[in-house]
C-alpha cells in the first residue's frame, strides 16, 4: 500500500479451535447480541454505560466500523454456526500495530477456553497474514481475572502509564493496563511447549 493511499476494505475468515473468526455483516446484529452489552457482567468488564439496548443499537454500532482499519469481527461456533462473541480490531497500519478487544458475549462459551482458542488464532491472523510488528490490548486494572489469564498466555505488560477513565456506574476514575506482544516475542512463544500445545 503506498502512502496515503486508503486500505481495502478486508473479508476476514479465520479458524480457532472450536470457533470461527469472520468479518461481521449487518444481517448479524441481533436482540441476543445487544442482551450480550446489557449484561452486568459485560457492562462491568468493558465500563460500558448500563442501559438496555436493542437491535437497531447494535445495527448502528456495526456501521460505525469501515472494515478497513476499525474492523469488527464475530465468533462463531463451528458447526451450529452460533454467534458467542464479537472482535473489535483498530488498526494502525502506518506504525504497524493494532488495539485489540474481545469479548465472549455468550455466557455458557465463558470460562471454556474460548478466548485461548480465539485469541492465538487472531495472533497468528495479525502478525502472519496482515503482517504487524505489535499487537496491544487495553483492560481496566480492576478485571484481574483477564490480566491473569492474558499474562500466563503470554502478553507483556506494557511499562507505559496509560490515562485513567471515568466509571459509566458511578463516575470514579478507572485505572488501566496495557498488555501487548511484538512479533518476534509472540513468534518465540509459539515454539515453546505451551505456545505449541495451542493449536
Amino acid at each position: 500500500m503506498t502512502r496515503g493511499e486508503r486500505p481495502r476494505k478486508k473479508e476476514v475468515w479465520f479458524a480457532c479451535g472450536r470457533y470461527f473468526v469472520r468479518t461481521i455483516r449487518r444481517e448479524d446484529a441481533s436482540d441476543r447480541w445487544a442482551g450480550w452489552l446489557s449484561d452486568a457482567h459485560t457492562v462491568h468488564v468493558l465500563n460500558t454505560a448500563p442501559r438496555s439496548l436493542q437491535k437497531s443499537d447494535i445495527v448502528a454500532y456495526i456501521r460505525q466500523f469501515d472494515q478497513r482499519e476499525q474492523l469488527l469481527l464475530g465468533i462463531f461456533e463451528k458447526g451450529t454456526r452460533l454467534h458467542v462473541g464479537f472482535i473489535r480490531l483498530d488498526l494502525d497500519l502506518a506504525n504497524s500495530d493494532a488495539l485489540v478487544n474481545a469479548v465472549i458475549g455468550d455466557a455458557a462459551h465463558r470460562n471454556t477456553g474460548a478466548t485461548t482458542d480465539v485469541f492465538v488464532s487472531l495472533l497468528d491472523y495479525l502478525f502472519d497474514t496482515v503482517g504487524l510488528n505489535k499487537v496491544k490490548a487495553s483492560v481496566l486494572a480492576r478485571n484481574q481475572v483477564t490480566l491473569r489469564y492474558l499474562r500466563r498466555l503470554g502478553w507483556q505488560a506494557e511499562n507505559t502509564q496509560q490515562p485513567a477513565v471515568r466509571s459509566h456506574a458511578d463516575g470514579a476514575l478507572l485505572d488501566l493496563t496495557m498488555v501487548s506482544w511484538t512479533r518476534a516475542g509472540y513468534q518465540t512463544f509459539r515454539q515453546t511447549a505451551a505456545g505449541q500445545r495451542i493449536q
